[in-house]
Order: C-alpha cells, then structure tokens, then sequence
C-alpha cells in the first residue's frame, strides 16, 4: 500500500479511468441518467476489478461534457475506496482552476482517510477556456499563470501546515484556516501534470511527482532531466519512480481483435470529442489525451497489438523517457485481464531493480 513513487527499483503500472468511454454501446444514449448510472457503477465493480489483477494504481480523469460521466473525480474514488482496500487511488487530473484550492485540499484529506492512506492527487491546469470561466474574469495567459501559481501554493501550504493565511492577488485566506481533513500519509503525495519545461520545473523545486501525455518521447525525457536537476537544486532526491507517461492500450490475443478494441474506442472517443466541441468549445492543443493521430484516425497515445507488440511498444516508452511508472487505460474488462497477465509480469520482470 506504498506511495505510486515508491519502491523505484521496481517499474508500476497505474490504471486511468475516463468513466463513459469505457462504454459498449454502438450508439450511447449520453443524455439519459440510467445510462450514466451504469457508467458509474461499472467503474466501481472496475475499481476492485484493477485491485485483484494486480494494478498499482487506480486514476480517474476530470472531463465537463457529455459521454463522460466524470466530472467529479473525488466522489467516484470515494465510492472506489470503500469497495478496495490495497490498490492506491487517485485523480489523473483534479482541474485545479475549476475549484477553491482550500476545498481541494480539504477533499484530498478526506479521500486520504476514507481510503485509509492510499489517495493520491493530481492536480492539472485543464483548459484554458475552463479556468477563465472559474475565474470569473477574462484573464490573459500570464495572469492565469499568477493565479495558477497561487493556487498550487494555497493546496501545498494547506496540506502541510495550520493556521493558514494567504494574501494573493487571486486568492485570499484572512483568517488563519486549518483544514478540518489532514491526509494520514505524512509525505503526502501529490502529482503535477505537465505539459511544459517550466512546469516540470514548478514539481521539481516542490518536490512533488511529475506525469506527462503530451509531446514525443524525447520531449518527456527532456522534461525528467530537467525535473530531476531543478528537485536536486531544491534538496528534493527524486527519480524515474516519480514521474509517470500515458499511454491507451488496445490489446488483443490476435492483431485483428487489436485492430476491431482500437477502432471500436477511437468510436467513442470521437462521440465525445464531437460532443465536448459542440458547444463551441475548442479542442486542447496541449493534452496529450486530445491528440489525435490523423492518418490512422485514433488518439495519438494510443499503443495498439498483441501482448507482444504492446510489450516492445512500452518497452521503447520507458527507455526513451525514463520513466519508472505507466499510466495506462484499456477500455473493457477483458482486455485489462489480458494485459495485467501477458504484459504487466514481463515488463516487470524485464525492467526489475533498474533505476
């Protein structure tokens, strides 16, 4: 029941749950409460599903539109931990912008002592259209930065001390604050989602955990090396162990149901990505979840084949990268089974005591 970054001879795998693209229907009625309902329940039944396969982790992405029902990761893991009991569970991201970092705070405690220590929070920017919205105010790219800056700021200090007060230009707390919630874990872990050099950097000089899914191999071991070097300049020793890259995984016993796993999620992946630009909103250009190959029309993270072909594919990501712990989602039952049984033991065993 050890922290995610734990244990860095050893490589991880953490599961990523984006409820409601996990569906089966051909035709999702999105709209519709009882559909919802068992997109849900079917992530909890996943929850301890993930724990008996042997997953490290569990992660539950933050999404605001339709098809997928999770844009309240705190109260699905709420439901996952008290069905588990070992598996480690967290937010892959919490949008910090959309919320009060001092309810961010108080909720990760909460999460931490319902879950018996095991919760683990990730904190991302979103997109910027989101945070303008939360904000209130039409700000531009470097005053969203300040106010992101603060908020990261507020959640640490929250988390780590009593008596709070904070007096920053978007955020204020006058009179001293102790959340009423502290996480059991005293290290309590915390993993920033990056997308650029500077902030890997704002993670390294916190010592906190790094995860990346947008840009190339190299540009993500670039991003270690410099996370690495700004957490030593800041007393932080830190590793491959605490930095962790996504991936999508569409696996079969045969190339052709590799093939029929990947098509049928690039499917609904575009279901939600017609439904997610329908109100105007323009599609991230900085998530690597977004990211869309366009010759082969699926998700540019996606790793597609047999247990095989899957295990020299992620055996390159983590060469290239350096990192020491995978975030994956496969999207049925099924193929979670196969690659926890073919894949997960050999990269193990292959990539054992490395460092």
């Amino acid at each position: 029941m050890s922290a995610i970054s734990e244990d860095r001879g050893n490589l991880s795998f953490v599961h990523q749950y984006a409820v409601g693209l996990h569906t089966t229907d051909f035709v999702p009625d999105v709209h519709n409460p009882t559909w919802q309902k068992r997109q849900i329940e079917e992530f909890v039944e996943f929850a301890v599903l993930a724990e008996e396969l042997g997953y490290d982790g569990l992660t539950v992405t933050e999404h605001h539109a339709p098809l997928m029902t999770c844009p309240s990761p705190h109260l699905l893991l709420a439901a996952a931990a008290v069905r588990t009991s070992t598996i480690r569970l967290g937010t892959a991201v919490t949008i910090l912008p959309l919320y009060n970092p001092i309810r961010v705070a108080e909720e990760a405690g909460t999460l931490d002592l319902l879950s018996g220590g095991r919760f683990e929070l990730g904190v991302g920017r979103g997109a910027p259209g989101e945070a303008r919205i939360a904000l209130g105010r039409d700000l531009n790219d470097e005053d969203l930065k300040e106010a992101w800056l603060e908020s990261l700021e507020l959640v640490r200090l929250a988390l780590t001390e009593r008596d709070v007060t904070f007096d920053g230009k978007y955020f204020q707390v006058t009179r001293p604050t102790s959340i009423a919630t502290r996480p059991i874990q005293e290290d309590f872990p915390i993993w920033l989602a990056s997308g650029s050099l500077e902030s890997a950097a704002v993670a390294g000089a916190y010592g906190w955990n790094l995860m990346r899914n947008f840009g190339t191999d190299e540009s993500h071991r670039e991003a270690l090396n410099h996370y690495l070097k700004v957490a030593d300049e800041n007393g932080h020793d830190r590793s491959g162990a605490n930095f962790m890259v996504e991936r999508f995984i569409a696996i079969g016993e045969t190339e052709e149901e590799a093939e029929r796993n990947v098509d049928h999620f690039a499917r609904t992946f575009g279901l939600f990505m017609s439904h997610y630009a329908s109100n105007g909103r323009s599609i991230p250009k900085t998530d690597g979840e977004f990211a869309v190959d366009k010759k082969k029309e699926r998700p540019a993270l996606t790793v597609v084949g047999t247990p095989e072909q899957i295990i020299d594919e992620l055996q390159q990501v983590i060469d290239t990268t350096g990192a020491r712990r995978l975030l994956v989602e496969t999207f049925t039952p099924e193929q979670s089974r196969l690659f926890a049984r073919e894949v997960m033991p050999i990269l193990r065993e292959r990539n054992a005591n490395a460092h």
